[in-house]
């Protein structure tokens, strides 16, 4: 395949995803989806936090209720990812039909869901960045608590923001993999794997709060040391290590990658890329 034809089923697929997932054509659907729903995402558990320890009588730890904010705030993009690609399969084989059309074209279903992922990060970007400054005006000119947030090292929240994406567009890989397979969990999916990053992934607590043993998955999954490190580069004296974020968010892309391929290639010896019903 040529790099023109490889450029333009790339931009076409990347289109493809952008009118799909950003409903832009519908203003009020388009606020809805990519700015108040990140945005209530981002602020569930810190304002969960600060319910709680008014209720208890206990003092607000400014330092924990940042930890929470970027954590749920930056984890917009796994969201994202997981929710589109824990979706994609069924929506392409079975609502629209197209998913075999789409394999047996000279660029393939890899390079469709590449597309497809890079207009999820176009938008999630977006919907962070916006989520992000809206959550902390609201939280701390809003209601008033202090959140010691200060941009003290660019390089790292690039760094940290390219960590996060790699991790991203392994569970884009991930999830359709599975679905393509079955069609059991092609609603619940998405829930059971951003649960587990929840409970797992430092999005509200540090993993070894849970145990000891548990410190290993700190370096082992995606979201973990790329959420540290732009939440050191944000002036929060949390342990991080940006090498190893590159590295498992690396390591899970190209995983992801090979099981895909992997997946792709048994679902059609068993006929599963046009097959709708339960199963």
């Amino acid at each position: 395949m040529d790099v023109k034809k490889l450029v333009r089923a790339l931009w076409s697929s990347a289109w493809v995803g952008w009118e799909v997932e950003s409903n832009w054509t519908e203003p009020f659907i388009f606020i809805g989806l990519q700015v108040i729903r990140p945005l209530a995402s981002t602020l569930l558990f810190p304002l969960l936090y600060l319910v709680g320890m008014n209720f208890t009588g206990q003092a607000v730890d400014p330092i924990y209720l940042s930890y929470i904010f970027v954590g749920t705030a930056f984890f917009t993009p796994y969201i994202f990812a997981a929710e589109t690609g824990g979706t994609i399969v069924s929506q392409d084989r079975e609502r629209y039909g197209v998913m075999k059309s789409i394999y047996i074209t000279t660029s393939s279903l890899s390079i469709y869901f590449l597309g497809r992922f890079l207009a999820i990060a176009g938008i999630s970007l977006f919907s962070t960045l916006s989520s992000f400054a809206a959550a902390y005006a609201l939280i701390v000119w809003g209601i008033g608590y202090s959140m010691p947030l200060v941009l003290e090292n660019l390089l790292d929240v690039f760094l940290a923001l390219g960590a996060m994406y790699i991790g991203s567009f392994a569970f884009f890989y991930i999830l359709p993999s599975i679905n393509l397979l079955t069609n059991k969990l092609q609603w619940s999916l998405t829930y059971y794997f951003l649960g587990l990053l929840y409970l797992l992934g430092d999005i509200i607590f540090p993993v070894q709060s849970l145990s000891p043993l548990a410190e290993p998955l700190a370096y082992i999954l995606p979201t973990n040391q790329a959420l540290n490190t732009l939440r050191n580069a944000l002036g929060l004296p949390t342990p991080h290590n940006t090498a190893a974020a590159y590295l498992a968010s690396i390591f899970w892309a190209a995983l992801g990658y090979f099981v895909f391929k992997r997946a792709v290639g048994r679902a059609r010896a068993k006929g599963l890329l046009d097959k709708i019903g339960w199963w």
